[in-house]
């Protein structure tokens, strides 16, 4: 896997983990998306995979391909190669924009033992009213 990969991987799974503290409007649409990404944030930093794949929704898929299950090997293989170790999210350009059941986060600047990434994120509500991410796009 390369360095790039697990770069891009690591920013799909970090963009969120930094939103909590963005400035937007959506009053209680805001504290959902908070509470899934501060939920998301606490199982990465414990590197519990299956605990950040409950931010992704089952529709979820990436610009390089792929859906949640890719995500999990792709994550779980990070993990164990010690890409994980030492994530940074710097969310001070990031913005939260919410038009109706559709949120984007971004600019997202993300660091690791891996590299540098920026990404910007889509979320949306699942069926059960549960924000969940369901595109990422980095750079």
């Amino acid at each position: 896997m390369s360095k790039r990969t697990v770069a891009v991987v690591l920013a799909i799974g970090l963009v969120a983990l930094m939103v909590v503290g963005c400035a937007t409007t959506g009053g209680k649409d805001k504290k959902s998306i908070d509470k899934t990404l501060a939920d998301w944030k606490a199982a990465l930093e414990k590197k519990d995979i299956d605990g950040v794949l409950l931010a992704y929704s089952e529709k979820f898929t990436s610009d390089r391909g792929g859906g949640k299950a890719e995500m999990k090997g792709f994550l779980t293989n990070a993990k164990e190669q010690g890409y994980l170790d030492g994530a940074k999210a710097d969310m001070t350009k990031a913005e939260i924009k919410i038009e109706k059941d559709t949120a984007t986060v971004g600019p997202v600047e993300l660091s690791s033992n891996a590299g540098s990434l920026t990404v910007d994120l889509t979320l949306k509500k699942d069926p059960d009213k549960v924000w969940r991410i369901v595109a990422s796009s980095g750079s």
